[in-house]
């Protein structure tokens, strides 16, 4: 509709370029698509589950992983994140802290210059203790500790 009255007052009174029309069908497909975080994708999640500053944080770490020897953790955090974000199941209280578990293991594995195994041994104790009930959240947490196992040797 604003198009076409920014195009009518063009032809009626030329003042200036002539307007360019608002890109509609563009936006509302953006609007409809998922939302892609750099590095994580998210699809049909509810507002607020998953902290922005942590997936900024997170997609970082994953980022700083690639061609590394830690690519494969970085690839099951991902996987996590994700699995988090686009649970179905389990109240938002629980993914939240779920999440926040995630990006601290991911400080504590790749941000830290020494990791402490006994501390990062304790917060997968409890990831999985929280995602007892989630299957697919707490698969990928155990494919995230089997990672952290093979980097820890």
């Amino acid at each position: 509709m604003y198009n076409d009255a920014a195009h009518q007052m063009d032809m009626i009174a030329p003042f200036g370029p002539m307007h360019q029309p608002i890109p509609v069908a563009e936006i509302a497909r953006a609007m409809t698509k998922a939302n892609t975080f750099h590095n994580i994708n998210i699809t049909n999640s509810t507002v607020g589950v998953v902290n922005t500053g942590d997936l900024a944080q997170i997609s970082a770490m994953i980022e700083i992983t690639k061609g590394k020897p830690t690519e494969e953790f970085g690839t099951k955090l991902k996987a996590l994140i994700e699995s988090i974000a686009n649970e179905k199941g389990g109240d938002d209280a629980t993914k939240k802290a779920l999440a926040e578990l995630t990006k601290t293991i991911g400080d504590q594995v790749l941000v830290e210059r020494k990791p402490s195994s006994t501390v990062v041994e304790a917060l997968f104790e409890k990831l999985v203790s929280m995602s007892s009930g989630l299957t697919t959240i707490l698969a990928a947490a155990e494919q995230l500790r089997a990672a952290w196992q093979h980097i820890a040797g």
